[in-house]
């Protein structure tokens, strides 16, 4: 069956939004004096709080009459569901220096792929789940997380690589190395929470439609809730660790990593309002298409500019075979994923 136009421009749209937000990370390899806590809360204050408010006043009539009428329940779940994700947050810029972007990435959004889809589909659309629709979607994402689980061999392999190649400043110990896949683990358990704030709060989505909000952008109202939650526990371990080394001072050093934080910001706000954009002309099921989409071209996104960037320079060969063949993995596993979403 042919996709509807709509629903192929709202699956370029993610795409796109995936894309950007996949690049975000590699800001971070340029930071010089400024340690990760101190454009981690540039970033996470301009890129959650200021651009979603900022988006919503823009683009939400009635903004504040929409929060003070809706659903208290609603608003709560949302709330509780981004409080989650902004610990996974947290996490994953933790492990994307413990780690690196590409299997940080890898791993993060592998997990954050199926739960973050298979949980709405299951809590929310479980009539869908036995139809030819629901399995065909369901085989993508399984479909997906085997691409991933060939991407994590491909980091485990260049992380070995890196060891037989005496690069000592790349080198890590192996302790430290499970560490980190043990904390991006645990990030891509909570990150999927922003999806399902997405998912439960539609309420609030329809609320915005009917005051006139156009439904392409009604999905803000959603981000101010769920990222406002998550900010708060981002820029308080920021804050925690600044105030425990006693760095607030670095700050005012090499100002020009304010302009990093600031293209963090708006890289990965494009991933989350282009997701939102594309998600309202993938019809009934959106968070459930929309987020594997979305995290399978995340997940290239952030192995291409891992390559760019060097980070997998003298690992030999292999490692970067096995990663390739994960990426055209995740290709074919978006491509059935978009194909399910037109089936009805």
């Amino acid at each position: 069956m042919i996709a509807e136009p709509a629903v192929m421009t709202g699956i370029i749209l993610v795409l796109l939004g995936a894309f950007a937000s996949g690049s975000f990370g590699l800001m971070l390899k340029y930071c010089q004096s400024w340690k990760w806590e101190h454009i981690w809360l540039v970033y996470s204050v301009i890129g959650m709080l200021i651009v979603p408010l900022g988006m919503g006043y823009a683009t939400i009539v009635g903004l504040q009459d929409v929060l003070k009428s809706a659903d208290q329940r609603t608003l709560g779940l949302v709330f509780l569901f981004g409080l989650g994700w902004g610990v996974g947050a947290v996490l994953y810029g933790v492990a994307l220096k413990a780690v690196g972007l590409a299997l940080s990435f890898a791993v993060v959004m592998g997990l954050t792929a199926a739960i973050g889809s298979l949980a709405p589909l299951v809590l929310l659309h479980a009539a869908d789940v036995p139809t030819l629709r629901g399995c065909v979607i369901i085989a993508g994402v399984l479909l997906m997380v085997g691409g991933v689980a060939l991407a994590a061999w491909a980091g485990h392999l260049k992380e070995k690589g890196l060891g037989r190649s005496g690069v000592a400043t790349e080198r890590r110990s192996r302790e430290a190395f499970r560490w980190g896949l043990s904390v991006a683990v645990l990030s891509g358990i909570l990150s999927p929470m922003l999806n399902l704030s997405f998912a439960f709060g539609d309420p609030l989505i329809l609320q915005a439609i009917q005051r006139g909000t156009d439904p392409v952008f009604a999905a803000n109202v959603v981000w101010i809730v769920a990222l406002g939650a998550g900010v708060l526990v981002n820029a308080a371990y920021c804050c925690y660790l600044i105030s425990r080394e006693n760095s607030w001072n670095v700050l005012l050093e090499q100002r020009f990593h304010y302009g990093l934080a600031l293209a963090m910001a708006v890289l990965w706000s494009a991933g989350y309002l282009f997701y939102g954009f594309g998600a309202s002309m993938l019809g009934r099921l959106a968070a459930v298409v929309g987020w594997p989409l979305m995290s399978g071209m995340t997940i290239i996104s952030a192995n291409l500019w891992g390559l760019y960037s060097g980070e997998w320079s003298n690992t030999g060969r292999t490692p970067v075979v096995v990663m390739g063949f994960s990426i055209l993995i995740l290709c074919a596993s978006m491509a059935v994923v978009a194909w399910g979403d037109t089936l009805r």
